[in-house]
């Protein structure tokens, strides 16, 4: 994996650039180990999920009444032992009962994830969370009113654009395995071919081909919406796309690896 877990300065207000663009889905996170919650939250913030981490599961629902969330994380062991009695209560909710939910479990007895998935789980993931894992169940939550096949992650990072033999410099929002958002303030038509040069860890850059898909410009009554373009990447080589995946998965939890004092999350290889 590229080793570079420095987060650029423009990090924080690319992020908060992100946001703007859609308004966020918000997810309540509840685990017993403060560690996973935490990482958990940083991973699920950079997905462009806001998190709402809390400690005691009992504080669940009345926390999703009140907030509304799109999604709620629930460990499957509470107080040191299995208890799924607060995935009952959210299921005989009416209000809540169509929320859906993920578990994180690493108990052995999967009599107790077929429960589970009995009382309308949307999905049990085993600890420590496999990044590509986690990616599929969010889609199948379907947070974003359809799929994201491909990883993405913030990347402030400016890229050089090739575009009729003319270079320009912009200043990029996202980075997926298979795409790029661009930030300027003349997006450039739709199914205009492009050349993209992304910088890399090594110091090099990648260099892949694209089409122009979308495009965005700034309305006056909203200032923060960043106007750009869309790219989606339609000419590379193998090596590039696998080099993609490692910088996007880089950006997703390359610090938190570095960091993590045990096993938490880590990165899954494409199948």
């Amino acid at each position: 994996m590229i080793n570079d877990t420095a987060r650029h300065p423009a990090a924080d207000r690319s992020q908060s650039q992100v946001m703007a663009l859609t308004r966020r889905p918000t997810a309540i996170i509840v685990d017993d180990s403060a560690a996973f919650r935490n990482s958990l939250a940083v991973l699920l913030d950079r997905m462009n999920i806001a998190p709402l981490p809390v400690a005691l599961s009992k504080e669940v629902p009345e926390l999703a009444r009140v907030t509304r969330p799109e999604l709620i994380c629930l460990d499957l062991i509470v107080d040191g032992k299995p208890d799924l009695g607060i995935l009952r209560q959210l299921r005989q909710d009416p209000d809540l009962a169509e929320v859906p939910v993920l578990i994180f479990s690493n108990h052995p007895e999967r009599t107790l994830h077929w429960e589970a998935l009995s009382l309308g789980c949307v999905d049990i993931l085993d600890k420590p969370v496999k990044l590509r894992r986690l990616h599929k169940a969010l889609q199948r939550c379907k947070l974003f009113g359809g799929t994201r096949r491909y990883l993405r992650a913030p990347f402030p990072w400016p890229v050089e654009l090739i575009y009729e033999g003319c270079q320009s410099t912009m200043q990029s929002l996202t980075l997926s395995e298979r795409g790029i958002f661009l930030c300027c303030d003349e997006p450039l038509p739709k199914q205009s071919d492009v050349w993209v040069r992304i910088p890399v860890p090594s110091g090099q850059t990648l260099e892949v081909g694209g089409q122009v898909i979308y495009n965005y410009l700034a309305e006056r009554d909203n200032p923060a919406s960043p106007a750009g373009m869309a790219i989606k990447f339609d000419r590379m080589t193998t090596v590039d796309a696998e080099q993609l995946t490692e910088l996007v998965t880089n950006q997703l939890i390359g610090d938190i690896l570095s960091e993590q004092p045990e096993p938490l999350i880590h990165p899954e290889p494409e199948s």
